[in-house]
């Protein structure tokens, strides 16, 4: 099921047996629910290029366009494994479990716990070939605000940031501190995206004046 890059005992949380077992039919859900969404690139070129582009990317999205994130990965990075960093929390051990469905494999930390082994284990799997998947307004936000850890992996594995957009057409927003944004099913969803060198950012002002431009940068492909 779920590739799992946890080695320390001091394990982050996960479910047992019974609670993934109850989890199955919303994984069967998800799949027939993604299975009918229409994704239509804004830039046809940039659809071109990113199912050809054979180098590991780092994915960055706001945390709010999550939900189609591991069948935009399936559709169109299909020859190439997607890594995500998930909370050590008990919330993200559902949502471990969950993506475990999508498609896409769970590293677990934060930067509250586990933070620095988190980072090392991303690098290392950019390094080893994979897509690695980061939300730069984590877990908890504030929304729409980028952290500079997305920049500081960048720099350490020498890897682009392919920034993903998704404009929704029939959708629904919950009330969330992100606004989670669910398409319908057989809705339409236009795609965005823009590949930026993470040295860009930062070459004449600090990480954290970075994380601001990135930001910036990221809000250019997200229809809000």
């Amino acid at each position: 099921m779920i590739k799992n890059l946890r080695q320390s005992p001091q394990s982050p949380r996960s479910l047992g047996f019974k609670q993934r077992f109850v989890f199955f039919p919303f994984g069967i859900l998800y799949h027939l629910w993604v299975s009918t969404i229409r994704f239509k690139f804004i830039d046809s070129d940039s659809k071109s290029m990113i199912i050809q582009n054979t180098e590991p990317v780092i994915i960055t999205l706001w945390h709010n366009r999550l939900f189609l994130a591991g069948e935009w990965q399936r559709r169109f990075r299909s020859g190439r494994k997607c890594f995500g960093l998930i909370s050590g929390s008990r919330d993200g051990a559902w949502l471990e479990a969950f993506y475990g469905w999508t498609g896409i494999h769970a590293i677990r930390g934060s930067s509250n716990r586990g933070g620095s082994k988190a980072i090392r284990d991303l690098v290392r799997t950019l390094k080893s070939g994979n897509d690695i998947g980061i939300t730069p307004d984590g877990s908890k936000g504030p929304i729409y605000e980028a952290k500079p850890g997305v920049i500081l992996i960048g720099k350490l594995a020498n890897a682009p940031l392919l920034l993903l957009g998704f404009e929704y057409g029939w959708h629904i927003k919950l009330n969330s501190w992100d606004k989670f944004v669910i398409p319908l099913p057989f809705s339409k969803v236009k795609v965005k995206v823009n590949i930026m060198d993470p040295q860009d950012l930062i070459s004449d002002c600090s990480i954290e004046d970075g994380a601001k431009s990135l930001g910036e940068e990221l809000m250019k492909v997200t229809h809000d």
